[in-house]
């Protein structure tokens, strides 16, 4: 028997900012290109995604989440991005906590996103989904499109080893209208395969694991009208991910738990040739001037203890835990020369590069933890914990408390008042702290009358004695009401606040009499990041299982730092506040699903 637990819609015990999409939501609610899970991630208040469909919580950026499967850390080493993909048909829910969650998760200031996967029972199961291509008959009859899924599971031995597999791909033949005939189409397939085991040792010792796979190969990637074929990459994108985990109960609430996680990833790009890249008012022509070959690597041990309830004012259900990870990368930029040029046709600028085309980097992280649950009496339950954390390119112990409270009053019937405090720290990105590796740009400015300057050098400096971790700190309320017609408000108010953020800061202040002299950026703490939001979401349940839901988002993201500097596409110019580029200022978003009459039908 299958028994999952299912908290009311209002949970006395839920201190922190939970939401929760689960299977049956994902695959029963439309949403644009359904066959990416993170698509689906807009569906929940405080989550936005950007003009290329990364998400955003909370107003930060996409590194600043912790993304997990299953409890491992499944963000990419080098970007700290969600790019991994899975069989939507495989998640078995997609837990978020935005806000007061516990210190047991770190790596994140904006949330924790934990995909939770399936798991096979004492029945073999198989089932299929999308195997009819979708054809088109633009520029000839041809397959365009096709995304089929796949999944099976049965028992290994009854009662006591049971096996999950999920595959899916994405098959896409696009056709770029206003090019010429063979120039015209780009072509794509995206994979995964996902396969998970569970054997009980014994009734008190659980051993798990799992096996994933990604690939992405995709020919022609960024083909438009100002960006025909000759300007394109092929892109290469794998990942292996092994895990394990052992969980063994002893009794009275005791349990101990051991994982370990391995990543492997591979990352190519790769232009058409090496012919010279031009830049014109009217598109681009010539060759991408930029080879990618990036490696990247992560091993990650946690080990988790549970102890019996401590009964003290109250009951105390206590947890203590250990986190260690270890990332690198090594990556291999082959750039070559590429020019600007005015609606005239003459040269505005000539941008070289010069230096060792290679780096790599590498960070060793450990962080433990306390977390308490405290039971005081009905209706009231206080979460308190500490995290500490140390990394070996800052080398600083950091500390991080957390405190979050809930409250049912008993005069209150069917409300819930929650609140909660705690900082939080960032995962520090390799890519951003191996810069200073990377190659320098020398940029040559034909003005107009013939007068020529530069060349003009673009380079980038990280020093990591001089650096802090970023440090954030989160406060939020939150109320919770049953109205009537079976109607649930929530409601609630987020202040994040963020100090020493990475960013790159020119070294000397830019201006015009100073600026063919070169600009050289270093890597500094002065980042100050602020996100404010109240949000207001009804619910309503039909039948126990359908449901329709509206939410209302009013938020502010901004930053006195709202530049991103970039070798390959350098601004000479100063820093300057203003808002993220995903700042949505108002958001509204609606939901929901039900059966067709029978009559209809």
């Amino acid at each position: 028997i299958d028994v999952t637990y299912s908290p009311p819609v209002i949970d006395p015990q839920q201190a922190a900012d939970h939401k929760e999409l689960n299977n049956t939501e994902i695959l029963a609610i439309p949403f644009p290109a359904s066959q990416d899970y993170r698509n689906a991630l807009s569906l929940m208040n405080g989550v936005v995604l950007d003009s290329v469909g990364r998400p955003h919580l909370n107003g930060g950026a996409g590194n600043q989440t912790n993304y997990t499967l299953d409890g491992f850390n499944i963000s990419d080493p080098v970007t700290g991005r969600l790019e991994a993909r899975l069989n939507v048909d495989t998640i078995q829910s997609t837990d978020l906590e935005s806000s007061r969650f516990s210190a047991e998760n770190g790596r994140g200031s904006a949330g924790v996103l934990d995909l939770k996967t399936k798991m096979g029972d004492d029945r073999w199961r198989f089932g299929g989904t999308n195997f009819l291509p979708g054809l088109s008959s633009d520029g000839g009859w041809h397959v365009n499109q096709w995304s089929p899924r796949l999944e099976f599971s049965a028992p290994l031995a009854k009662g006591r080893a049971w096996f999950h597999n999920g595959f899916d791909a994405f098959y896409s033949d696009d056709t770029v209208h206003g090019l010429p005939r063979g120039q015209n189409r780009s072509r794509g397939l995206n994979a995964s395969d996902l396969s998970r085991f569970q054997i009980n040792v014994t009734p008190a010792n659980i051993l798990s694991g799992g096996f994933l796979f990604n690939l992405a190969d995709l020919s022609r990637t960024g083909l438009s009208v100002l960006n025909p074929a000759e300007t394109t990459n092929s892109h290469r994108q794998t990942l292996y991910m092994s895990t394990i985990r052992d969980q063994h109960y002893f009794g009275h609430g005791a349990l101990v738990d051991f994982g370990f996680a391995d990543s492997r990833g591979l990352l190519r790009d790769l232009p058409q040739g090496t012919a010279l890249y031009q830049i014109t008012p009217f598109g681009a022509r010539g060759n991408f001037f930029v080879a990618r070959d990036r490696h990247s690597y992560r091993q990650q041990g946690t080990a988790n203890l549970y102890i019996p309830t401590v009964h003290l004012h109250g009951a105390h259900e206590l947890k203590f835990g250990i986190d260690i990870e270890r990332e690198a990368f090594h990556e291999q930029s082959t750039r070559h020369d590429y020019e600007v040029l005015r609606d005239d046709n003459t040269m505005a600028r000539y941008v070289t590069f010069v230096g060792n085309p290679f780096e790599k980097r590498k960070n060793l992280e450990a962080a433990e933890y306390i977390q308490d649950h405290w039971n005081v009496r009905e209706g009231l339950a206080i979460d308190a914990g500490l995290r500490a954390e140390w990394n070996e390119i800052v080398r600083d112990l950091e500390w991080a408390p957390r405190f979050a409270v809930a409250w049912a009053p008993r005069f209150l019937r069917d409300t819930k008042f929650s609140a909660g405090w705690g900082v939080y720290y960032d995962a520090i990105n390799l890519s951003t702290v191996s810069a200073q590796q990377d190659q320098s740009s020398l940029s040559t400015f034909y003005l107009p009358g013939g007068i020529v300057q530069g060349p003009v050098r673009t380079s980038f400096q990280v020093f990591d004695q001089l650096l802090d971790v970023p440090y954030y700190q989160t406060a939020s309320v939150q109320v919770e009401r049953r109205l009537p017609g079976r109607l649930y408000l929530k409601s609630g108010y987020t202040h994040r606040a963020g100090n020493r953020g990475f960013t790159f800061n020119p070294t000397t202040p830019v201006s015009a009499t100073n600026f063919y002299q070169g600009v050289a950026y270093q890597l500094v703490n002065t980042r100050r990041e602020r996100y404010d939001a109240v949000d207001i979401e009804v619910r309503r349940t039909f039948a126990g299982q359908y449901e329709w839901v509206a939410g209302y988002t009013r938020s502010r993201a901004r930053s006195n730092a709202a530049m991103e500097y970039d070798l390959e596409n350098p601004i000479f110019g100063p820093q300057a506040p203003g808002p993220f580029a995903w700042d949505t200022p108002n958001r509204f978003h609606m939901w929901g699903w039900a059966p067709l009459p029978k009559r209809i039908l």
